[in-house]
């Protein structure tokens, strides 16, 4: 892999959320440094009640939601309020690693798929994601 694809790659890692969310390509990561720095400015953490997922994985010391015996919980971003993506990208990555999962983001962009909100991963069940996910978009209708 090219040096420069090799390192947007690891930077698209390092912006994992706690939940699982990819927040390198949120649509505010030109104002926001993303869930796990000091400049988060995601709505769910800053609002009143704060963010489960990101209290927990602090508290108990973990990476990821994925890296909890308890996953998933049906709470805060992972309840039915949510979008289902949130609760596929972090069981993907519990399933098929962190590499993985990216690489699967990645190859999908390339055939023009967006994980922003309101975009091509939206509005699916859990298992859909996951098919999308590994399959891509030509094998999922």
């Amino acid at each position: 892999m090219p040096e420069k694809l090799e390192h947007i790659k690891k930077d698209i890692i390092e912006s994992i959320a706690y939940c699982g969310l990819i927040c390198k390509l949120c649509h505010l990561s030109e104002t926001c440094g993303g869930c796990k720095s000091t400049t988060n400015s995601c709505g769910k953490y800053l609002s009143e009640e704060g963010c489960f997922q990101h209290n927990c994985c602090l508290k108990k010391g973990l990476n990821g939601c994925w890296e909890c015996q308890e996953f998933p919980c049906d709470r805060d971003m992972y309840s039915t309020d949510y979008d289902p993506k949130i609760k596929a990208f972090a069981r993907c990555i519990k399933e098929d690693g962190v590499d993985q999962f990216i690489q699967y983001v990645l190859d999908n962009k390339e055939r023009c798929m967006d994980v922003s909100s309101g975009k091509d991963y939206d509005n699916k069940t859990e298992k859909e994601v996951l098919s999308l996910l590994r399959t891509g978009p030509l094998n999922n209708k």
